[in-house]
C-alpha cells in the first residue's frame, strides 16, 4: 500500500436512462466531442512521455524521434479532424437542430482566432499528407526536400517493437515540411514555424475542450436539470500515476535472456 498514489476525478454521474431522455442527434454530437476529447487528453499525455533528452548516438536519437513525432503528429490530426467534424456538422447535418446549429456556430467563430497562421497551415499539412493517408504522390514530391543529413538507416532487432525504419520518417515528415518551408532560409525560422505548429496544437487542444464543455452545458446539464460534478478519490498503485519527467516512455523494449 505504500506504493499506492491518490488522483481525484470530478465525476458527472451519467447512465444510459439518463441519455436515452435527451434527442438522438444531441447524444450523438456529444459522444463525437466526448470520444474526441478523450483521444486528444490521452495523446498529449503520451507526447509528454516521449521527451527524451537527444543522445550521441544517431540510432537512439532516430528511435526518440520517431516515437516523438508519430505521437505529435496524431495529436495534431485528431485536433483537425474535431474541428472538421464541427464545420461540416455547421454546413449540413446540424442546420436542421436551432441548438446544436448555435452551438457550431459559436464553435467556429471561436476557432477563428486559432485557425489562421503557420501552424494551423502545417497541421492541415502534415494532417493530409504525413498522418492520416499514405500518399505515394507525395513521397514522390517530397524526395528532393530530404535533409541530407537525415538517418536512412534500417534497424532491425530481435524484439520486434524495437525496429526502426527513420528513411521513411525522413521522407514523408521531415521532407514535407522542408518542402512547406522551401522558402525559409535559416534554421531559426524553420525552428519556429515548428514551434507555432506546437502553439497550434495546444490552442486548438484548449478550444476543444471549450467546446465540448460548451455543448455538455446546452445538451446535457441543462436538459437534465442538473450540473454538479462530484470530487472523487482514487487509490491506485504507483505503476498508473506519475510525473511526466519520471514516466518517460521506453524506447526500446529489454531483451529477453
Amino acid at each position: 500500500m505504500g506504493n499506492d498514489r491518490f488522483a481525484h476525478y470530478e465525476v458527472f454521474n451519467l447512465d444510459w436512462k439518463d441519455l436515452e431522455q435527451i434527442p438522438e442527434d444531441h447524444v450523438a454530437a456529444i459522444s463525437v466531442l466526448s470520444y474526441a476529447v478523450s483521444e486528444v487528453n490521452a495523446l498529449r499525455k503520451i507526447y509528454l512521455a516521449q521527451e527524451h533528452d537527444l543522445t550521441d548516438d544517431k540510432a537512439v536519437n532516430s528511435a526518440i524521434n520517431i516515437h516523438r513525432f508519430v505521437v505529435l503528429r496524431t495529436w495534431s490530426s485528431r485536433l483537425f479532424e474535431a474541428v472538421e467534424f464541427i464545420a461540416k456538422g455547421k454546413k449540413t447535418t446540424f442546420l436542421k437542430d436551432e441548438t446544436l446549429k448555435e452551438l457550431t456556430e459559436t464553435a467556429i467563430l471561436d476557432f477563428g482566432k486559432v485557425s489562421e497562421g503557420e501552424g494551423y497551415l502545417t497541421a492541415r499539412d502534415v494532417r493530409n499528407e504525413a498522418t492520416n493517408h499514405y500518399s505515394f504522390k507525395a513521397a514522390k514530391k517530397n524526395l528532393k526536400h530530404v535533409p541530407r543529413s537525415m538517418d536512412c538507416n534500417m534497424y532491425t532487432a530481435k524484439q520486434n517493437g524495437n525496429e526502426f525504419y527513420p528513411m521513411g520518417e525522413a521522407v514523408m515528415f521531415h521532407a514535407r515540411l522542408d518542402r512547406r518551408w522551401a522558402d525559409v532560409a535559416t534554421k531559426e525560422e524553420r525552428d519556429k514555424r515548428f514551434r507555432s505548429w506546437l502553439s497550434w496544437n495546444l490552442d486548438a487542444t484548449r478550444w476543444l475542450s471549450e467546446t465540448h464543455a460548451r455543448f455538455a452545458g446546452e445538451l446535457l446539464f441543462k436538459p437534465l436539470g442538473r450540473r454538479t460534478f462530484v470530487r472523487t478519490p482514487k487509490r491506485v498503485s504507483s505503476g498508473f500515476a506519475g510525473r511526466p519527467e519520471n514516466s518517460l516512455t521506453p524506447v526500446y523494449f529489454q531483451e529477453r535472456d
